[in-house]
């Protein structure tokens, strides 16, 4: 009889330690590759990002990431081997930069309900290379 207490008591904290040591597992990373956005951030918020970078240059995902060469294929969202997509990464630092130096802003690109003052569009208008106006085009006006 004290040895069946002794095996439940000593079964019972063996099952209370395996479901500690599941539970303070850190979950799978959903995404790959993420250098520049937040590591944790949510599919909600990646899509409102990725969303916001599509209408202020009037690009496609293509743009930046390689498309399948089968339509049917799964997107590597990971793969780094197009340029736009480092740039895009440079874009997204300086952007956080200007409006964390200039605007005391406490949240970044990628954080829940970020509150920015400057947006890729703020520069951008809608054109993928935004072009600077020469000295002649300032002198015209």
């Amino acid at each position: 009889m004290k040895l069946n207490k002794q095996f439940i008591v000593i079964g019972g904290a063996v099952i209370f330690v395996m479901i500690g040591i599941a539970a303070s597992k850190p979950p799978e990373q959903l995404y790959k590759n993420l250098k520049v956005l937040p590591k944790n951030i949510s599919e909600q918020t990646l899509d409102s990002v990725m969303n916001e970078f599509s209408k202020a240059l009037k690009v496609e995902c293509d743009f930046c990431h390689v498309k399948p060469a089968d339509t049917t294929a799964q997107w590597n969202m990971a793969d780094d081997s197009k340029p736009e997509k480092e740039v895009a990464r440079k874009m997204i630092t300086m952007s956080n930069k200007i409006n964390k130096d200039f605007f005391n802003a406490t949240t970044k690109y990628g954080d829940e309900n970020a509150v920015l003052e400057i947006h890729c569009v703020t520069c951008h208008h809608g054109q993928p290379h935004p072009e600077m106006e020469d000295e002649e085009d300032e002198k015209k006006q």
